[in-house]
């Protein structure tokens, strides 16, 4: 069951498997969550679900968690036939790993976080068990253990300007720590003459980055730093062209890191980029105010493309740097109208505009109709028409759509 209240949406298990008793167990939990909150509601459910499954004391705390890291909040997810029916087709796995394969995924969420995991299969049966292990993992040994130990989906989005909002954004999978006793083969720096240093704290982030960047023709990752104290020491310790940063990374504001970054190495170009769970927490979350926003889908080994049109310049001043990614979101913009993109948005009626506006904001459809003062019913129709004079399939493409105008 997913519930949002007061901007924050999240996924609950529910325990009977009865639908009629489901429904009445997700009103309780709605109401208890409008009454008391998001903490406390969450906090009272993983504890029923702890006593439905052992006998525990109420009065010792240690107890609690041993219980809930024994079976976890639901027992149920403790049966491969659980997870066997979690199973998903992410459409983005096998561009991620550059092959026609596309693996099973699963969404595991456990104490109000969640992460896709691809599970290296197309075998459901094999799928599930391993989502299952996973699962035992996250209760057990707690979320930084099993995303050290494991790949993760996630997107990243690239911030070349605030305003007009110009990013792009791709689909990567983090790269685990080798196990003990393997080797794991290096990944490849890359051999172009575009200097690229990597400053992310999360080590399975940062490798995967390096390769991706290693697979750029035309950038090399010359160096991968933890924070942003090293980062500025090594722009100004060796030469080179872009430091790539995670946004947890910046010790300051983005515009204030910007800056920061300029006085000390103004030779370097800063980017800096975000991390979102999916592309659908990612338009959820994009700041507003922006005059205009342009967001496109690249390949992982892409999303540098902005600055292919100075690959191989000599001494790189900022302007060309900025020239070349306006002229690449402007040829976006001007491929977009040339397929007939902006045609199909005048084409909406003013309230199907109302309500794409509303939808890339992340707003269910109830809360939509509220807003707007319509019936469900009404809003599933404005959805569908959308859906059809804009050729696409779900509410993330249409967004992508709404953005890209």
């Amino acid at each position: 069951m997913k519930i949002q209240h007061l901007g924050e949406r999240r996924t609950l298990s529910l325990i009977s498997g009865d639908l009629a008793q489901a429904a009445v167990e997700a009103c309780k939990a709605y109401r208890k969550i409008v009454s008391e909150g998001w903490e406390e509601a969450t906090a009272s459910r993983l504890s029923a679900g702890v006593r439905s499954g052992v006998a525990r004391s109420r009065s010792s705390a240690l107890a609690r968690r041993a219980a809930l890291r024994s079976i976890g909040p639901d027992p149920a997810r403790l049966d491969a036939v659980y997870w066997k029916q979690q199973l998903i087709h992410r459409h983005y796995s096998g561009q991620v790993e550059g092959t026609e394969h596309v693996e099973l995924s699963v969404r595991i969420e456990q104490n109000g976080t969640s992460h896709y995991f691809p599970l290296g299969t197309d075998d459901r049966d094999e799928a599930a068990e391993r989502a299952l292990r996973l699962h035992k993992i996250i209760i057990g040994d707690g979320w930084d253990d099993a995303c050290q130990r494991f790949p993760r989906e996630l997107t990243l989005a690239f911030h070349w300007r605030d305003n007009p909002l110009a990013w792009t954004y791709t689909t990567i999978h983090t790269r685990p720590e080798p196990l003990e006793g393997t080797v794991a083969g290096a990944a490849q720096p890359g051999t172009g003459a575009f200097q690229v240093i990597i400053a992310e704290s999360d080590a399975c982030i940062r490798r995967a980055l390096t390769e991706c960047v290693g697979r750029m023709e035309g950038f090399h990752a010359a160096h991968t730093v933890a924070s942003a104290s090293e980062a500025m020491r090594q722009v100004c310790d060796r030469p080179a062209h872009l430091l790539l940063a995670g946004q947890h990374v910046a010790d300051a504001t983005e515009r204030l890191w910007l800056e920061k970054l300029r006085a000390a190495a103004p030779g370097v170009t800063g980017l800096i980029y975000s991390v979102h769970e999916d592309s659908e927490e990612l338009f959820r979350t994009t700041p507003g105010g922006a005059s205009a926003y342009l967001l496109r889908r690249t390949l992982p080994a892409r999303f540098l493309e902005p600055l292919d049109a100075v690959l191989g310049r000599p001494n790189l001043s900022r302007e060309e740097v900025s020239h070349s990614v306006w002229q690449y979101f402007r040829s976006s913009v001007d491929s977009a109208s040339h397929g007939g993109l902006l045609n199909r948005l005048t084409s909406l009626t003013q309230r199907e505009h109302e309500v794409l506006a509303l939808l890339s904001k992340g707003h269910p459809d109830k809360l939509i109709a509220e807003l707007l003062r319509l019936s469900t019913f009404t809003v599933h129709g404005h959805v569908r028409n959308i859906f059809e004079k804009l050729g696409v399939h779900n509410r993330v493409e249409a967004v992508v759509k709404y953005f890209q105008k």
